[in-house]
């Protein structure tokens, strides 16, 4: 990854981050409370979904969710639910920021 693309995902994560108020949005407790803030891929980020969605749906803001800890990310992944995965997919494909 160039420098440059670190720069960019640093600041879509502060985005994110700042867009909930830096609270999970799964449990709603202040994204520090139990260390480092994480982002959860709704989809998770594999090979197997990389090549099945593409970059574009995986690293796709609509993708990824703020959240404070494992637990509350396990809670996100919603890559077993074919339909909910593929709903998600398609609006993310069709929306105007893909």
């Amino acid at each position: 990854m160039t420098s440059r693309a670190k720069f960019t995902a640093n600041e879509n994560r502060e985005e994110l981050f700042a867009s909930v108020h830096y609270r999970c949005q799964v449990c709603g407790l202040p994204l520090t409370w139990f260390g480092t803030p994480q982002l959860a891929h709704r989809i998770a980020q594999s090979k197997a979904n990389l090549k099945r969605f593409g970059e574009a749906v995986i690293y796709h803001k609509l993708n990824l969710v703020p959240v404070c800890s494992l637990k509350c990310n396990d809670a996100c992944n919603i890559g077993f639910n074919t339909l909910a995965a593929n709903s998600l997919a398609e609006s993310i494909t069709t929306s105007k920021e893909a």
